[in-house]
């Protein structure tokens, strides 16, 4: 018995009419109605509403304002490198139907027409700082309004690129290599005029991941042709010298890729598959010497000795050997970051998962110390890797920030933060204060802070326990109140990202048990027992275990 302004109780009676009649399309269109009104559409609920829970219309005000315009801001700009992505894809067929044809044809004013389309297309999606997760060096949960009208947002060179545009960069570096090695007989360089824009900030278009995949991708291409001119070798003269020269190149590629170490990982996968596509070619070039189109020496390739390449102090003449080392020798200072980074998040995952254990036990100096701890270790030792490497900024990293939220949340949510007059010397009577974003000193993403928010639940579950068990009816429902807010708050929002979906239904989990026990703790109190066995749902064990989403 909600008063829903005259407009809903319309489209209330309007859908029960409908139901009424089973006239489902009408039914439907009655439903848009409702979710249409203003009612729904208010970010503040109703006092009647709001009642059923005291935090819980101040804290959808206050979440709702932060987040709804960063959610949808996020959404928006993903769509669009979608959209984006999808053009790149046409250009990018297009343009290898050119090829094909100027092969077959030796036309070249058609692939010329759309190489200088795709040329453009790709300059307007790298200097776009909407295609990327800027999210480094964007301030995290600053508004999408904040910061405009204040110069051009500068992106990170290896900022990572959003609505799967990357492999389609991986795409343009093969086809491009395709074309340079089939008109010059070498592999295409990574300094390359069309791998950097013009103009006076010059911006490179791709990074050297985007490298070495197109270039192993192209080893790929060059067997393909080098099969089908090998079908017409009896009356195509140059088909041979081809085949020996995609031979020669994909053997040096080989060489070149066998002194990284590459971890595992999608470029490791492509590596592997190299030297099929050199097995291939070898093995086209025997078949022909068998069948007398070329020489017994011709057939087989015989590798350099490594003295007399150092010797000769030269680099092949088809491949860029001085380019792919520097490659070689900036991928091997990224791994060493990684481990540097995934070595250090342990220390600081471990003390925010501490920080929890110390907030259960009541030790808030301890809890303090190891939550400053946590933050100090993100500030000084992890960002820095993170800003010099922005790729880095999930996994590991996240994971520490979702936990550092965690434990920030619930120890506030405890003690309170000392505003307001809240009191922090009182373990057994918990504040119920919810820790906005804005209030964080650090720089977190929409994942961070709503998974940190969907794992206090958690904990509050367990505060929960330990207050049934001291049969404290006003602090169960505190907990009770607090997790029912949050969930509804998350629901209310709308949209929200994936990570944040999977935990939701532990949220609703939760606040189900929570139900349970105050339920219980009612029928305590009522009957005067020491003991209730409730037949409600499932029993009620007071054990940790029961609550939590991490374990």
């Amino acid at each position: 018995h909600i008063p829903y302004p005259p407009v809903n109780s319309f489209c209330i009676h309007s859908i029960h009419s409908r139901i009424s009649t089973c006239h489902f399309p009408a039914m439907l269109a009655a439903v848009g109605r409702l979710c249409r009104t203003p009612f729904i559409q208010n970010t503040r609920l109703s006092s009647s509403l709001s009642s059923l829970s005291p935090n819980m219309d101040v804290l959808w005000t206050q979440l709702t304002t932060q987040w709804e315009d960063r959610i949808k801001f996020e959404d928006e700009r993903h769509q669009r490198a979608v959209k984006r992505s999808w053009q790149l894809n046409s250009a990018l067929v297009r343009y290898e139907m050119a090829q094909e044809i100027a092969v077959t044809s030796g036309r070249t004013d058609i692939i010329t027409a759309e190489e200088e389309h795709l040329d453009r297309l790709m300059r307007e999606i790298v200097l776009c700082p909407q295609m990327f997760n800027n999210l480094v060096h964007e301030g995290g949960t600053n508004s999408p309004r904040e910061g405009q009208g204040q110069g051009e947002i500068k992106v990170h060179p290896r900022a990572p690129r959003l609505g799967g545009i990357a492999p389609k960069i991986e795409d343009y570096v093969r086809l491009k290599a395709l074309r340079h090695f089939l008109s010059e007989g070498k592999l295409l360089s990574p300094n390359a005029p069309c791998f950097v824009t013009p103009g006076k900030d010059q911006r490179n278009i791709i990074t050297d991941e985007d490298y070495l995949a197109g270039v192993i991708a192209l080893c790929h291409d060059l067997a393909k042709v080098g099969v089908t001119r090998a079908s017409n070798a009896g009356t195509d003269p140059i088909a041979i010298p081809f085949i020996r020269s995609a031979r020669d190149a994909v053997s040096d590629i080989l060489e070149e890729l066998l002194q990284f170490d590459f971890r595992n990982g999608p470029l490791r996968r492509k590596y592997d598959s190299t030297k099929y596509a050199l097995k291939t070619l070898e093995t086209v070039m025997y078949e022909l010497s068998m069948a007398g189109l070329v020489g017994d020496e011709d057939g087989k390739h015989e590798h350099p000795q490594p003295e007399d390449a150092a010797m000769e102090g030269e680099e092949s003449p088809t491949i860029p050997s001085k380019e792919i080392a520097d490659i070689r020798e900036r991928t091997d200072h990224r791994d060493k970051l990684r481990e540097n980074l995934i070595k250090t998040c342990r220390d600081g995952q471990k003390a925010a998962k501490q920080t929890i254990f110390a907030l259960h036990r009541g030790d808030i100096k301890r809890a303090d110390k190891l939550l400053n701890d946590c933050e100090k270790c993100i500030t000084d030792d992890l960002l820095p890797i993170v800003e010099e490497e922005p790729t880095l900024r999930n996994g590991s990293f996240a994971s520490v920030l979702e936990e550092y939220v965690e434990g920030k949340l619930f120890r506030v949510w405890l003690y309170g933060d000392g505003e307001n007059g809240e009191t922090e010397s009182n373990p057994e009577k918990a504040v119920g204060k919810v820790l906005l974003a804005s209030e964080i000193s650090l720089k977190l993403s929409t994942d961070d802070y709503l998974g940190g928010l969907c794992d206090l639940t958690g904990e509050i579950g367990r505060y929960a326990v330990s207050r049934g068990t001291a049969r404290d009816k006003e602090g169960i429902k505190l907990c009770l109140d607090s997790s029912r807010s949050i969930y509804m708050t998350l629901k209310m929002l709308g949209k929200l990202p994936r990570n944040v979906m999977k935990k939701i239904s532990m949220v609703a989990k939760t606040v189900e048990k929570l139900e349970r026990v105050y339920y219980e703790q009612n029928m305590l109190e009522m009957t005067g027992k020491k003991e209730f066995a409730s037949d409600v749902g499932e029993s009620i064990k007071f054990e940790s275990s029961n609550f939590g989403d991490d374990g």
